[in-house]
């Protein structure tokens, strides 16, 4: 999408100095042409298809803006661009660096509960551990909230009755990671946090410049 196909406030986005830029844009202004135009200005101005990371939303948005750069450079420079949702990108990087099985949230269930129907809880009558199943769900929920408190810590300010149980649940979980590490398993929270961890300890970042499609809907 060449710069003279857009319009001036496009023109402006796709042309805008490096660093961070938010564009804000509703829907039908052409936010994926101005994606387009920025990732042509940048080639233009001699990054290398490398050197540009695309995050959008869904693979589908990236395919087509990767399309529509092929058919402006070359289908050669538009594969070299790495593009996809986050978590895309994410395991195509720790598969190929880490060596990362991808498991279904399903199967990671399953392993956990293996695990967690060894532990003996003091089953008190109104005060009863949390089953496999939710506690599961309430890691996921504690890795999501991206805190710096420990998961025991984070159990016991949402529910006090749970500070009996939480060594277990700590001990459970860390068990519950060991055994993953040890198999590179990972599910999906594992590759964000698998992926900014691998590249936060390189050298050099892995790309120039950062586009994010949809930004409003990541968390």
């Amino acid at each position: 999408m060449p710069l003279s196909q857009l319009n001036a406030e496009q023109a402006a986005a796709a042309s805008a100095p490096s660093g961070h830029n938010l564009i804000i844009a509703s829907a039908g202004t052409g936010k994926t042409s101005t994606i387009v135009g920025r990732i042509a200005y940048l080639l233009n101005q001699g990054y290398a298809p490398k050197d540009i990371l695309l995050l959008t939303f869904t693979n589908k948005a990236s395919s087509e803006m990767i399309l529509r750069v092929g058919k402006i450079f070359s289908e050669d420079v538009a594969k070299n661009i790495e593009s996809g949702t986050f978590h895309a990108v994410a395991y195509r990087y720790l598969r190929e660096h880490q060596h990362i099985h991808l498991k279904q949230p399903k199967e990671l269930q399953i392993l956990f509960k293996s695990l967690y129907d060894k532990r003996i809880f003091v089953d008190r009558e109104h005060n009863k551990p949390y089953s496999a199943q939710y506690l599961y769900e309430c890691y996921s929920l504690f890795v999501n909230s991206a805190t710096k408190s420990s998961f025991g810590t984070w159990l016991i300010e949402r529910n006090l009755q749970q500070e009996l149980y939480t060594p277990i649940y700590e001990d459970l979980m860390a068990e519950f990671s060991e055994l993953k590490n040890t198999h590179h398993y990972a599910d999906y929270n594992d590759l964000l946090l698998l992926y900014r961890k691998a590249v936060s300890g390189l050298d050099k970042p892995l790309f120039a410049e950062v586009l994010c499609d949809e930004y409003q809907d990541t968390n």
